[in-house]
């Protein structure tokens, strides 16, 4: 890596090389590029124009960033000697018109990039030397018509389509003169439309359709010529529509021809009483994916999920639910992640993590006071448990946590935790990352993480830890990431040999503590001398008077030390 009249070119002077020359206040392409760049970054400049002289001699071009300047006209035959560009990104500059001659050139094109610019026009044969394009990316314009997109639907390549907000108020297919044959990804949300209406067979390889947000706030009406339009249709987002839950379920239900496998239903008011869940599965029970964020549900019946029995994902964050059972999920046989995040849990039943697939538990930002998982670990196949953001204030047994045996990750930060005062289950031989930030704990007790062998990262950030008893990380062999910034540390605690035992540390977080030495005078106890594997030491910020002396062997040990992070430390002497 080295500079190029402030851009930074990497890679070997061959096939990969990039150069990258964002955010220095360009406001011409450099002259002196090397011709053999094959990805450059031209992002956040100050860019008016592109002159056809520009990218001339850089006929290697795969990848060009042009994105976030102030681009409002693109000479003809700019990019005349790009046969080799793949993707070209224009987002956020303020192109008005595009040309039939402003892509001349790019006949290996696959990508697109021209959102949030201030497109009105297009002309008709704007994209004709595109012979391979896939993917356009025209959200946040101004083309309020189909027709002013023409161009873009005659496009038999094309598999992928971003064309959201730009003022469209109707989608009408009899409107679209061309095939889109090969269409598979079609985004047409966060129009202000009042029709969707079906009534060519445009979209016969159609898999994903997002309608999110659609209608600015006012009804919109579907129709459906032949249900079998969109029979290749997978993936519908309907989040944020303005439809009544019988509109909802009348297109859903329309939609017969299609195996739908995933919906996404979110911020919609939908209630308990709508039954348009169990609508929705008895329609589509090939569901796998379904999302219910950010509506009003209180509660859920028994069976209301017996017809999804596919369900791998559900997403129920963001509602009204105080209570769940096990029995609510029953039929969910296959379930891998399931969010209650954002709801008023007060309690969640144990049993909930012996559902026979589940994974992935997010119980995020509940009022969760208590958390006591001990039945049999024989059926439990969670990895991932988040408990971030509740109400938590002890970690009072070794049982707490004792089905989850395949426990990979565990978070309890954002708690009220004041003690833990029992080590944690030695059922959690398999957890590899522990995090605990945000919480009251003022002390770590010996043994407390002792049984957790796997343990690679541990997160004590932003505590009130002032003592951290001889042994307290006994056992973490394979930790690699220690985090203990922003507490109450003092100097006295770092000399008792609290990070004896931690062979494996690579990267020790420290920073915003109150470590402070009255000289420079050699310490009895060095704090490092047994942390070997240690990388980077990150020492930021001391409170207090600060880290004004040094010790002469403060550092003594770390053999294997690549960076240490001292800033804004205040220090006088070393």
């Amino acid at each position: 890596c080295f500079s190029l009249q402030g851009c930074q070119v990497q890679g070997v002077w061959g096939k990969d090389m990039k150069v990258l020359c964002y955010l220095v206040g360009l406001s011409r392409v450099p002259w002196s590029l090397p011709v053999m760049v094959v990805n450059l970054d031209l992002s956040q400049n100050k860019f008016s124009d592109l002159q056809a002289k520009d990218f001339h001699n850089l006929s290697r071009l795969q990848v060009l960033n042009v994105s976030q300047n102030k681009i409002s006209t693109i000479d003809s035959h700019t990019f005349s000697n790009q046969d080799r560009l793949e993707l070209l990104n224009l987002t956020k500059n303020r192109l008005t018109d595009l040309s039939s001659s402003m892509f001349t050139g790019l006949s290996s094109l696959t990508t697109l990039l021209l959102s949030h610019n201030s497109i009105t026009n297009i002309e008709p044969h704007a994209f004709s030397s595109m012979k391979n394009l896939r993917m356009i990316d025209l959200a946040s314009n101004k083309l309020q018509t189909l027709d002013s997109m023409h161009a873009v639907f005659m496009l038999k390549t094309l598999e992928r389509l971003q064309i959201g907000d730009n003022g469209l108020h109707n989608f009408l297919t009899k409107d679209l003169r061309g095939t889109l044959m090969n269409l598979t990804k079609l985004d047409i949300s966060r129009n202000p439309l009042s029709e969707i209406d079906m009534t060519s067979n445009v979209f016969q390889n159609l898999h994903s359709l997002d309608t999110s947000y659609v209608g600015g706030g006012h009804s919109i009406t579907w129709f459906f010529k032949d249900p079998c339009f969109l029979n290749a249709l997978k993936n519908l987002m309907l989040s944020g529509v303005n439809m009544k839950p019988a509109e909802l379920s009348g297109l859903i239900r329309g939609l017969s021809c299609s195996s739908l496998e995933n919906i996404q239903l979110n911020y919609l008011n939908l209630t308990d009483s709508d039954n348009l869940v169990e609508q929705i599965c008895s329609f589509q029970p090939n569901l796998t994916f379904l999302q219910l964020r950010g509506n009003n549900f209180t509660g859920l019946k028994e069976d209301v999920f017996k017809n999804c029995t596919s369900l791998t994902h559900l997403d129920l964050s963001m509602n009204n639910f105080q209570e769940v059972s096990k029995l609510t999920f029953k039929h969910l046989h296959f379930l891998q992640v399931l969010s209650l995040a954002y709801n008023k849990l007060f309690i969640v039943s144990d049993d909930i993590v012996q559902m026979p697939s589940l994974q992935m538990l997010d119980l995020s930002y509940n009022n969760i006071e208590d958390i006591f998982m001990n039945q049999s670990a024989s059926a439990s196949k969670l990895t991932n448990l988040n408990l971030v953001g509740n109400q938590l204030i002890k970690l009072y047994s070794s049982s707490q946590f004792q089905a989850l045996s395949r426990l990979v990750e565990l978070q309890i930060g954002k708690n009220v935790l004041l003690e833990i005062s029992a080590p944690f289950s030695p059922a959690l031989v398999m957890l590899k990352s522990l995090e605990l930030r945000k919480n009251k704990l003022t002390a770590i007790k010996k043994y407390t993480f002792v049984n957790l062998t796997a343990l690679q990262t541990l997160n004590l950030v932003a505590n009130q830890i002032e003592s951290i008893e001889a042994g307290a990380f006994d056992g973490l062999s394979n930790l690699e990431t220690l985090l203990i910034a922003s507490n109450n540390i003092g100097s006295p605690l770092l000399e008792k040999g609290i990070f004896n035992g931690l062979t494996s540390l690579k990267e020790l977080q420290i920073f915003s503590n109150y470590i402070s030495y009255a000289s420079t005078e050699k310490l009895k106890r060095p704090p490092f001398l047994q942390l070997k594997s240690l990388q980077i030491c990150t020492l930021n910020s001391q409170a207090h008077t600060g880290l004004l002396h040094l010790p002469a062997n403060f550092f003594e040990g770390l053999i294997s030390v690549k960076r240490i992070h001292a800033g804004n430390l205040a220090i006088t002497t070393l």
